[in-house]
């Protein structure tokens, strides 16, 4: 017995579907998730070959159709990969996506190839009235005037955003310390005299000439709370954000925000609609004086500069190539570099020993031996990953054989699907000749539906194991380069470090742990 055919509906509102606009036009209601469920549960109920089958629903509320990167997208698309979807309704192709290419390629090939029937109801498209032909231009030119208005709403959200940054309207996240915002006024922002009184007190103890070094240690011996575990004293943050740092309380020091000044504009986005950003020039930045109460002076912000951070006088540090890739075993921060300076060779220390106390940090390693130490770590390891590999490597021919074998049960399951789609087509036309009755032809449809589907997670599985090998002997070989290349290293230069290594760990009494970047 032929099992139940399953039909998905697939629903979808974003941020766009409730802007002024759409409510003016009465749209938001019609866009809703109730609503697109309602309207795809009757047009299913009056279609007589969707009546019987099996509804499951897919849903993704508040995301963006510019990419098909949504949770409830993703997990219809994985169960067609599955062979456990039959047909697939939406309300619209916009719905779906409204990138035109991605969109077309679904249409005229993904879905014919799984025996996947599409149908966008207000679009008046129905696959299986268009028995897996390619897209009409109609539709190809409806998708792309879907991807041109998301690119419109980019560009209007950007232009709304801007206008109220210009207006004086604070349409950012998080406030910095030392303000909130206003629930009384939208988007104003007003002094938290509990957050202000400490960024205060960081700014005076930088007026007096202490370091940032010396304010985080004052602070954490004085325990006053950070931003963090002022607004969330319940959450547990992250072990990087448990304590002050020197550069929050740089942050701090260096944010003009505490003049009362507001900057936007600081990064561009790559392209229209897309989620990358560019960082601006800090020259270019757009700077709106005066936009709230500020918490110091403009002669104690210039004086805690000067004497906290030394714009005037502060060199270039020097950068060490494990920098950022160094850290201590004891308190699990970075290990700060210390160039060669009279007296005091090049070195690696831990700047939270002195804040937090922690007995088991690495409280100083010198840097030429970390260098001989982590360079004869790393040639021994290249030692032992050869030999592995060339242990492997007796498989090599035996991987070859394996793919080619894949590759050839590939080709032949795409053959046969292609023969079967033939022998579908003929039964068809045998049936509009009236050579065949309906009953007859539905039977044998089946039948060939049904081995369709089982061919078709045949090809998919051998696809998968077939990139599974393939990529595993990729590494490999990949490895082996790289080992032959570096083989016999005696310099730690910044190349080698991001080839090999991911992280340094070093504890108390010179012991190194490294993570590697190899291939396992």
């Amino acid at each position: 017995m032929r099992e139940k055919q399953r039909t998905a509906i697939y629903l979808r509102i974003s941020q766009e579907d409730t802007r002024p606009e759409m409510r003016e036009r009465g749209r938001e209601e019609s866009n809703s998730i109730g609503s697109q469920r309602k309207y795809l549960l009757e047009y299913i109920g009056c279609d007589p070959r969707l009546a019987d089958s099996e509804v499951i629903e897919f849903c993704d509320d508040g995301f963006t159709g510019t990419n098909m990167e949504r949770p409830g997208m993703q997990e219809m698309l994985k169960q067609v990969r599955q062979n456990r979807i039959g047909c697939i309704l939406v309300k619209d192709m916009s719905r779906f996506s409204r990138d035109y290419i991605e969109m077309g390629t679904y249409l005229s090939q993904i879905f014919p190839f799984m025996g996947v029937d599409f149908i966008a109801i207000n679009d008046g498209y129905d696959s299986r009235e268009h028995d897996g032909a390619a897209i009409t231009l109609d539709t190809a030119f409806q998708t792309l005037l879907y991807d041109l208005y998301s690119k419109d709403v980019s560009v209007k959200v950007k232009a709304s955003f801007d206008s109220k940054c210009a207006g004086g309207e604070y349409v950012f996240g998080q406030v910095p310390m030392g303000y909130e915002k206003s629930k009384e006024i939208k988007n104003t922002v007003i002094v938290n005299e509990r957050e202000a009184e400490i960024v205060r007190y960081i700014f005076s103890l930088a007026a007096e000439g202490m370091s940032t070094a010396q304010i985080v240690k004052r602070l954490h011996a004085e325990q006053i709370p950070t931003a963090s575990q002022l607004r969330y004293p319940d959450k547990k943050p992250p072990k990087e954000k448990h304590t002050w740092s020197m550069n929050t309380v740089r942050g701090i020091l260096d944010n003009r925000f505490y003049l009362g000044e507001m900057a936007y504009g600081k990064t561009v986005s790559k392209s229209v609609g897309s989620k990358g950003r560019i960082a601006v020039p800090k020259s270019e930045w757009k700077v709106i004086e005066n936009h709230h109460e500020p918490l110091v002076t403009p002669e104690l912000f210039a004086c805690a500069a000067k004497k906290a951070l030394g714009y005037s006088t502060k060199r270039k540090r020097e950068k060490h190539p494990l920098t950022g890739k160094i850290y201590c075993g004891g308190c699990g921060y970075a290990l700060k570099y210390k160039p060669k300076r009279e007296k005091f060779p090049r070195h690696f220390w831990c700047s939270q020993h002195a804040i937090l106390q922690i007995p088991e940090c690495c409280t100083y390693i010198n840097a030429s031996i970390l260098e001989e130490m982590v360079l004869t770590i790393l040639n021994k390891e290249l030692l032992r990953r050869g030999d592995l590999l060339r242990q492997r490597g007796n498989l090599e021919q035996f991987q070859k054989q394996a793919l080619e074998g894949l590759a050839r049960k590939a080709r032949q399951y795409r053959k046969q699907y292609h023969e079967m789609q033939k022998e579908k087509d003929s039964l068809y036309e045998s049936y509009a000749d009236g050579q065949m009755d309906a009953e007859e032809y539905r039977r044998r449809a089946d039948q060939l539906d049904g081995q369709m589907e089982e061919l078709a997670g045949k090809k998919k599985a051998v696809e998968t194991e077939h990139d599974r090998v393939e990529e595993e002997t990729g590494k490999d070989i990949h490895d082996m380069k790289q080992i032959i290349r570096y083989s016999h290293l005696e310099e730690l230069t910044q190349e080698v470090v991001d080839v090999f290594i991911k992280k340094v760990t070093v504890y108390k009494g010179k012991r190194v742990e490294i993570e590697w970047k190899f291939s396992e």
